[in-house]
């Protein structure tokens, strides 16, 4: 029997295509179960990498079972079909943050303290329980139709046993992975995750990415130097400031989550919403 037939059995029906990759797909449904569209990632086992199999998705799906915040993706369940196909059911968004800037051009720098804000309270509440996730871009932060957070994605996050442990998975995309990733070296995976979130958020203000990742070679080199804005992003100071240390080349210059958190600048944001 097809997933499709297995899925409409259950009660699931499709409304769209979300997306596709090289061993899976994204399908919008509306359940019967269920009082909201889901999204349901329909992993193939006998396509993917042996890797990606065992020791990836497995990880994936113990830490969508043991989270629960307001700001990442919710899973409501998983259904195993012929025990090829994997489909897990989550919570649906309307876009994601990379959608969301190439419709408007830029975020205004209130409203990317908002956003900015509701990542740093997730990621601050994984890092507490020990979870990395390691691959934080744009295109994992989704958004909802009320423009509330939801980080998604947990195929490279992991469970650190030991707060002293370095990684030496070479993991994540390119353009939002730190220097010691990209010169092969161990490296500390909460640290790892600040820069993605420096990363992002240079997007947010500037709606341009902050080194160019064709040739990683020179993206190394780049990442050494200054950060540079555009002439017409027109970020102030105090964010500049702000962003400045997540991208410190030094990983042990970086801020915790928790220093993150508690910075001036996004308090400031919070209060500035509070008032409103």
């Amino acid at each position: 029997m097809s997933v499709n037939n297995v899925l409409k059995g259950m009660g699931y029906k499709f409304i769209a295509e979300m997306g596709e990759g090289s061993f899976s797909q994204v399908k919008l449904a509306t359940p019967r179960k269920h009082h909201c569209n889901v999204a349901i990632k329909i992993v193939d086992r006998v396509k993917s990498p042996k890797d990606f199999v065992q020791k990836f998705l497995p990880r994936e799906l113990v830490i969508l079972r043991r989270v629960n915040h307001d700001h990442i993706v919710q899973m409501y369940e998983l259904i195993e079909v012929a025990g090829k196909r994997l489909c897990i059911v989550m919570e649906a968004a309307a876009k994601d943050l990379l959608q969301k800037i190439h419709e408007v051009n830029r975020i205004p720098e209130d409203q990317s303290k908002n956003l900015f804000s509701q990542m740093v309270s997730a990621i601050n509440y994984l890092h507490k329980m020990d979870i990395v996730h390691r691959d934080l871009k744009c295109e994992n932060i989704l958004l909802t139709a009320e423009e509330q957070v939801k980080i998604t994605d947990f195929g490279f996050a992991h469970c650190v046993q030991d707060p002293s442990e370095l990684s030496r998975t070479f993991c994540g995309s390119a353009a939002y992975t730190p220097p010691e990733v990209i010169m092969g070296m161990p490296y500390d995976p909460k640290k790892y995750d600040i820069w993605s979130l420096g990363v992002i958020l240079y997007v947010m203000v500037t709606g341009s990415m902050p080194y160019d990742e064709t040739n990683l070679r020179r993206l190394n080199r780049l990442q050494r130097k200054s950060l540079v804005y555009p002439d017409d992003a027109g970020v102030q100071e105090p964010s500049r400031v702000f962003i400045r240390p997540l991208l410190q080349y030094n990983s042990s210059t970086r801020p915790t989550i928790q220093q993150v958190a508690e910075h001036p600048w996004l308090q400031m944001g919070k209060s500035l919403k509070h008032k409103s």
